[in-house]
């Protein structure tokens, strides 16, 4: 899939995960969001909200009307159901979730684009019929006044994470090893495992660190592709993640889409060999 493919696929389930209400319209449920943006945590997604709350704010708008707190009904193992915390958010409200979560995930990265694609059509559009009388006129150019001050505080606010994603994240058609091994219906760990038997990628050792859960001294590795294919993969630096303890900035080793089918090949080869020998 091309990467414009993949942002309007992620559109179109975004859509299927917003509920109608009688009251609000149209909203979506944090928790329903969550797992189709990459998050596992909460407790980090809660985080993400929290930021852009913040930032609906700073711009002088309130986020109260884009971010209201709900609860959801989850259930439990034993047959039952509990109530857990959730937050509602208006379309405008997703925006600027997404512009406050973890660019570095694909599927904020696709989201993002997105909203910036909906944006510029709605820069070019034809512009909207005249108001009839003063009280709708008036109505009209507060809002418009309102809406033109919070694009550009957003715009302000954005721009750093828009530079990151555009250089490091939207230049190319890739995606991280664990949505690749999603895509491929394999454990993240067996694609690895099949591409380093294969010498496709290889580890490399960054330095040496001390792990407190291991109570001992652990290497620090990330993963490189092998020169014979280096045209299948892609080594990106995580200039927004934490460095190593040693101030090494990290790079992450992405997948280029189009050599998917490549490497299910491979995949099924490793995995019938594998079957093989058993």
């Amino acid at each position: 899939m091309t990467r414009t493919e993949i942002t309007t696929a992620y559109a179109e389930r975004l859509d299927d995960l917003k509920v109608i209400t009688l009251t609000d319209g149209e909203v979506w449920s944090a928790r329903d969001l969550m797992g189709f943006v990459g998050y596992i945590e909460w407790r980090k997604f809660n985080e993400a909200i929290n930021r852009a709350i913040a930032s609906v704010n700073a711009s002088g708008m309130d986020a109260s009307g884009h971010f209201v707190p709900a609860a959801k009904s989850s259930p439990m193992p034993n047959g039952g159901h509990r109530q857990i915390e959730d937050v509602e958010l208006t379309r405008y409200g997703c925006y600027i979730l997404f512009q406050n979560a973890d660019g570095r995930k694909p599927e904020i990265a696709a989201m993002q684009s997105y909203f910036a694609q909906q944006t510029r059509r709605q820069e070019i559009a034809a512009p909207a019929a005249l108001p009839t009388d003063y009280l709708s006129a008036l109505k009209a150019l507060v809002a418009e006044v309102e809406s033109t001050a919070a694009l550009k505080a957003q715009a302000v606010i954005d721009a750093p994470k828009v530079a990151y994603v555009n250089e490091f994240l939207a230049s190319d058609d890739v995606v991280l090893f664990r949505a690749a091994a999603s895509e491929l219906g394999v454990a993240e760990g067996v694609l690895r495992d099949t591409l380093l038997d294969a010498k496709w990628i290889y580890k490399l050792a960054i330095g040496k660190r001390w792990s407190k859960s291991k109570q001992k001294e652990v290497t620090e590795v990330e993963y490189r592709a092998g020169s014979a294919h280096a045209d299948k993969f892609r080594l990106m630096p995580q200039h927004n993640a934490p460095r190593y303890h040693n101030g090494q900035v990290k790079q992450t080793l992405y997948i280029r889409s189009e050599s998917l089918p490549a490497i299910r090949r491979r995949l099924n080869h490793f995995i019938n060999s594998k079957a093989v020998a058993a």
